[in-house]
């Protein structure tokens, strides 16, 4: 037998002879059945900070009944007291008295006329507030059926004729398809932007009057003083232009509301327009101390107005329609500049 054992064959080839050689610094495409989808960015919230801005604050609703009694018994007791004096002065012939009795009669006849129609005055400006919950509710819901004669009655109380040309063009513009909400949004964006209009008029010229008197003034006390007035001014104008008819409580109403909004909104506000233009920094920082003085206060004038218009809109701010302050306050800095530049 041989020491070495016999050959053996091997059918099967070596795999290294026939691997291709790869190229490693070759470029190599991968192909995939998905594909990126970015994911989206998300942005500063700063939609909610606006609209936290138009919220308006209106004053809580008090007892009705309860002015509305005392009223009425104050008014019975003096018609009965007038009527037991006249009646006694009669029996006892005494003429002095029953004119007396008479004369007091028709003072306090008129004082009870005069409080009923400020009692009056301040159920209509409650009124008012209750049309602005109503039409927030009703921007919010998507109810169908009652945005046209919402608008209808809005557009009564507000004295917005039916002839005229944007009331006619809000109503040929209705038809079935339109919800209630979007019903609101065209009578807002048609005929209440017409009020804005000559509101914004009002508040852009009672703010730069106002900036013009304190710039040119010397008097400090008289010019806070006839901008206390030209302000409680402007707020009667605007609430003509809103249809709304004011009187001495309902007034200071509306004006003490307008003040809580300002206070309320005053620090976002002040966050919101510290890039003030550069315009208005340079003519303020030119001019001299009476005259920054005098945009100060009509700056103040024209927030004052502003809010007023949120309180005596039949309807909340719109984001795009919102009057914004930038462009008062440029012609605010542009009247004080020429005043003192003469």
């Amino acid at each position: 037998m041989s020491e070495f054992k016999s050959k053996q064959i091997f059918d099967q080839p070596l795999q290294a002879e026939h691997e291709p050689q790869v190229e490693l610094t070759a470029q190599v495409q991968f192909e995939t059945s998905e594909k990126f989808v970015p994911a989206a960015i998300e942005e500063p919230q700063e939609q909610a900070s606006e609209q936290q801005l138009e919220q308006v604050i209106r004053p809580r609703k008090g007892r009705k009944w309860l002015a509305t009694g005392l009223l009425a018994s104050f008014s019975a007791l003096v018609a009965w007291q007038s009527i037991d004096t006249v009646v006694q002065a009669i029996q006892s012939a005494d003429w002095l008295a029953l004119s007396w009795a008479g004369f007091v009669s028709v003072l306090a006849a008129l004082g009870l006329g005069a409080i009923g129609k400020e009692l009056w005055k301040l159920r209509g400006l409650r009124n008012h507030f209750s049309i602005q919950e109503q039409s927030e509710a009703l921007l919010k819901s998507d109810s169908v059926g009652q945005g046209k004669l919402f608008c209808q009655k809005v557009a009564k109380q507000g004295g917005v004729a039916p002839e005229s040309p944007s009331y006619d063009r809000w109503l040929n513009g209705l038809n079935a398809s339109h919800s209630d909400a979007e019903i609101l949004e065209m009578y807002d964006a048609i005929v209440v932007a017409e009020q804005d209009k000559l509101a914004t008029q009002i508040v852009t010229k009672h703010a730069t009057e106002s900036a013009a008197l304190v710039a040119i003034s010397p008097l400090a006390l008289a010019d806070m003083l006839l901008v206390a007035w030209r302000n409680f001014k402007m707020i009667d104008n605007l609430a003509q232009v809103y249809g709304i008819e004011l009187g001495y409580w309902s007034r200071l109403k509306l004006f003490k509301c307008t003040l809580v909004n300002m206070a309320a909104a005053g620090a976002s506000e002040i966050a919101i327009d510290a890039g003030m233009d550069l315009m208005s920094m340079d003519l303020a920082g030119k001019l001299s101390a009476r005259a920054g003085q005098g945009i100060g206060v009509g700056i103040l004038t024209a927030r004052l107005g502003i809010k007023a218009m949120s309180l005596l809109r039949p309807m909340p701010w719109s984001p795009d329609r919102a009057v914004k302050l930038s462009a008062i306050r440029k012609q605010i800095a542009l009247k004080v500049a020429e005043l003192t530049v003469k």
